[in-house]
């Protein structure tokens, strides 16, 4: 009796391309949809920070963007006594970062818990006029500490992943704020998208630094 030998074919792992923090690979072929896996530990710091005691998020359903309002609340007008404006796409918001952002809530919970802070967070009225800085996002890396949080957030611009799909180029993410919270504003922060992200139909990402684009 002999015994037969049955080749298997082996699936070849496909090339990762790009440096400085951020990868991407091809889903199929060369030129279509890319899959971004993004190394925060590698990219640059936002260059500058802003503390904010309040916020208020409001979405703008005919351009599909979201607009968030981060500030400082004047106790005797409930208005902000200054702020700054991050515009986002609301898929962003919403759909990747909500959905990779889960364990960074539950973070959250447990803080608040171990320290016995039952969260009451003081609303913040309309602003009345524009922001002086209107900024403009579609990433965030959040983290956690044991007494406030930060919200770091970058501009992917779409010339960069064309460029990449295009001529396997480096991307290049650009950081534009980070914003210090304390723990229990970013409790708000998330009970805030909760109600809308829940509504979206976006997929879940498989990490909190990866996404696909086509």
């Amino acid at each position: 009796m002999t015994a037969k030998i049955i080749k298997t074919k082996t699936r070849k792992a496909k090339q990762v391309f790009g440096s400085n923090g951020v990868f991407y690979r091809f889903l199929e072929q060369e030129g279509g949809p890319v899959e971004i896996r993004i190394d925060f530990g590698l990219v640059p710091a936002p260059p500058f920070y802003y503390y904010a005691d309040s916020l208020l998020l409001k979405l703008d359903d005919e351009l599909r963007m979201a607009h968030l309002s981060f500030g400082r609340r004047d106790a005797s007008t409930n208005k902000f006594a200054d702020r700054i404006d991050v515009v986002m796409p609301m898929k962003s918001l919403l759909g990747h970062f909500w959905a990779s952002a889960r364990h960074v809530e539950n973070t959250v919970d447990k803080i608040l818990q171990a320290t016995g802070t039952v969260p009451k967070y003081q609303p913040v009225s309309s602003p009345d006029s524009q922001a002086t800085t209107t900024l403009f996002a579609n990433t965030i890396f959040a983290a956690v500490g044991e007494g406030e949080s930060t919200l770091d957030f970058y501009h992917l611009p779409p010339r960069e992943v064309h460029l990449a799909k295009t001529q396997k180029r480096d991307m290049q993410i650009q950081p534009t704020v980070r914003v210090i919270m304390s723990s229990v504003v970013t409790k708000h922060f998330f009970d805030a998208l909760r109600p809308h992200a829940e509504r979206q139909s976006v997929p879940p990402v498989m990490e909190r630094s990866r996404r696909a684009i086509s």
